[in-house]
C-alpha cells in the first residue's frame, strides 16, 4: 500500500517522478535534507551556515513544508526545534547519493569539497 503525505501535494500528474518531484524538487529543500542526512545537521542554525547561503524565509518555509509533507520531523519547542528525517525522508538518500555521484564526476572540485566537508562534521 502506497504511503501519503500528511497534507497531500498537488500533482501535475501520475507519473511517479514528477510527483517526486512536486515534493522535493526545489533546490533548498534538497540542500536541507543533504545536510540532515550527511552532515547530520538538525537545527535551524546548522542550516543557515551551510555554504549555499539559504535566506531565513526560504529556511522557514522548507521546513515547515518538509514537515507538513512528512519528510522531516522535529523535537523540542518552537525555539529549540531540533529535526529529524522520517521514514519517507530517509528513502530518499539513494536519489542524495545518486546526485552527489554525478556532481563528484562532472564538476571540478567537488570530490575534494565533499571530503573538507565530512572532515569538518566529523564523518
Amino acid at each position: 500500500m502506497a504511503k501519503r503525505v500528511k497534507k497531500g501535494i498537488e500533482r501535475r500528474s501520475e507519473c511517479p517522478i514528477s510527483s517526486t518531484l512536486e515534493l522535493v524538487g526545489d533546490k533548498w529543500s534538497l540542500l536541507i535534507i543533504r545536510d540532515m542526512m550527511i552532515l547530520g545537521k538538525n537545527k535551524y542554525n546548522d542550516f543557515l551556515a551551510s555554504d549555499e547561503g539559504i535566506a531565513t524565509n526560504i529556511l522557514n518555509d522548507r521546513l515547515n513544508m518538509l514537515t507538513d509533507m512528512g519528510i522531516i520531523g522535529y523535537t523540542g519547542t518552537a525555539k529549540r526545534k531540533q529535526y529529524f528525517l522520517t521514514e519517507m525522508g530517509k528513502d530518499l538518500k539513494p536519489i542524495i547519493e545518486a546526485y552527489g555521484r554525478f556532481g563528484m564526476k562532472y564538476f571540478k572540485g567537488s570530490r575534494e569539497y565533499v571530503l573538507k566537508q565530512m572532515k569538518q562534521h566529523g564523518k
